[in-house]
């Protein structure tokens, strides 16, 4: 146990140190973790050409020499939001409407550190350390207000009226709340009568981000083939502003937002094989169990399952052809499973959302509902599991090598989800890449790689911003219609990786 206790703590100790990462390219998984890798479209699962290969393929250190890496990225992701304007039909009904225009997300610069270190025991045994992250859910908004309200102004009289009398005690009104979630005062010339507003920081942000320490062990079985594992010891950092308007729809009303950092500790493994299938063709794989965290405490009323932010799991399968000496051509696939995880794979319901927790709540509830934030069932992003296809080429000319590749995602981000993915952007789909390095002397070498992610926006429709009354006016139909709001999530990205390495 001691061991363990010595480990959190130095996971504790490099999250600190680490600033805010940003949100990463594949949903929230960076593309790559070495500048090699980076610079190579992500690939490299069969192509162990440095220390960190343990952060893909823990085998792939029983084929480096005793050596260190130490990377940094300076990664650079614009994103923003559009919110088009409501369409009401006949009831005006609306419950969270986002105000129109573009928003930018602010703190578009992040600093991205990786190091690993890698040393054979005998001529069958190498182990080493990796520490490394990914970036998170990281968003900052400045601008922009919110509606957040059931009611829209002229819907006195109308069955829902009837249906919720005397909540306000007068005709139905408007909250509109500074902040993109209505974390702010009341806006200008209005006086919140449904209280949703947060009165506190109108800017609404995430920020989440993810580290590893993964010691690994890996064991050759004749020449060519070898077996890998690395336990992983992980620590996340959250952190949520401008979310108050939300508490109404939680089963833990003041632990949605503006909560401080909140820390969570967990662990998993990753498994890992390397071979070579023919003279020139090797193969690799490997797979990334579930890592289980300890839960936010702090946050239990926004993330389902009351706070449970597991990591999930992944797994990778590649290629390297050699067609000559001085050539490598690397083919990648990884699928990440973002579903698996309830806070992250868990979709908006609009209709069981709406009437299993937000009516009733209006209307003086307080008990808890499987269909409110924090629940075993609540919402969550909604994130798709996704496969990316990894493609590499590099070519040695003599102390230099020059590499070049591109990868292939698919969207994590259903179109139905935009509304709660405004905080959570990751619509990237392809990357392309280049690099180089140079072998400055017999141990020193250096390394150069570039990412560009082109913009992929994603429209879809805000279900929460014109609902109707079914027939007999006692439910509410919260599903999408022609008058609900526009909401459009993009990103573009670039990313800049220095290397150093070091082989004794």
């Amino acid at each position: 146990m001691g061991k363990v206790t010595n480990i959190q703590r130095l996971a504790v100790l490099a999250t600190l140190l680490l600033p805010a990462a940003a949100q990463a390219t594949n949903g929230y998984f960076a593309h790559g973790y070495s500048a090699s890798q980076r610079a190579l479209g992500g690939a490299g699962t069969a192509n162990p050409s440095d220390a960190l290969i343990s952060t893909i393929n823990p085998a792939g250190t029983a084929f480096v020499d005793e050596r260190w890496d130490l990377n940094l990225s300076l990664f650079v992701p614009l994103r923003e939001y559009t919110a088009g304007t409501t369409q009401p039909g006949a009831l005006g009904l609306g419950i969270v409407g986002i105000e129109p225009g573009t928003v930018e997300s602010q703190h578009n610069l992040f600093a991205i550190p990786g190091f690993a270190f890698v040393k054979p025991l005998d001529d069958i045994t190498t182990v080493g350390l990796a520490v490394y992250g990914n970036g998170g859910l990281n968003t900052v908004y400045k601008e922009g207000e919110s509606t957040a309200s059931f009611f829209k102004a002229g819907s006195s009289g109308s069955p829902l009226s009837t249906l919720l009398g005397g909540v306000l005690g007068q005709a139905p009104t408007v909250s509109r709340c500074r902040g993109v979630f209505g974390g702010g005062a009341p806006a200008a010339g209005n006086a919140d009568l449904l209280g949703f507003c947060g009165n506190g920081n109108g800017t609404a942000s995430v920020d989440l981000i993810q580290l590893f320490v993964a010691p690994n062990i890996s064991v050759k079985v004749g020449e060519k083939t070898a077996f890998g594992v690395s336990p992983i010891f992980a620590a996340q950092r959250f952190e949520a502003k401008g979310l108050q308007a939300f508490g109404a729809f939680s089963n833990s009303p003041d632990r949605v937002s503006d909560q401080g950092y909140d820390f969570s500790y967990g662990g998993g493994f990753r498994l890992g094989v390397q071979t070579e299938l023919l003279p020139g063709l090797d193969a690799g794989a490997s797979w990334q169990s579930r890592i289980r965290m300890s839960r936010f405490k702090k946050y239990e009323g926004l993330f389902a399952e009351q706070g449970d932010f597991d990591i999930p799991s992944t797994w990778n399968l590649g290629l390297a052809l050699k067609p000559t000496p001085n050539q490598r051509i690397l083919l990648d696939y990884q699928r990440i499973n973002f579903n698996d995880i309830a806070s992250v794979g868990l979709p908006l319901d609009p209709n069981r959302f709406v009437n299993d927790c937000a009516l009733p709540r209006l209307t003086g509830s307080t008990a808890a509902s499987s269909a409110c934030l924090g629940a075993d069932g609540g919402p969550g992003f909604g994130w798709q599991d996704v496969s990316v296809v990894k493609v590499g080429y590099q070519y040695q000319q003599g102390d230099w090598k020059w590499r070049a590749g591109y990868s292939q995602t698919e969207q994590p981000i259903p179109s139905s989800e935009g509304l709660f993915n405004i905080l959570a952007p990751g619509v990237i789909e392809k990357h392309y890449t280049v690099g180089t390095a140079w072998q400055a002397s017999k141990k020193l070498g250096l390394d150069l790689s570039f990412m560009y992610a082109p913009p992929n926006p994603v429209k879809g429709k805000n279900p929460l911003s014109n609902v109707q009354l079914l027939s007999g006016g006692q439910t509410i139909n919260a599903g999408v219609d022609a008058g609900d709001q526009d909401i459009t999530l993009d990103m573009r990205q670039f990313e800049l990786t220095m290397g150093v390495n070091y082989t004794y």
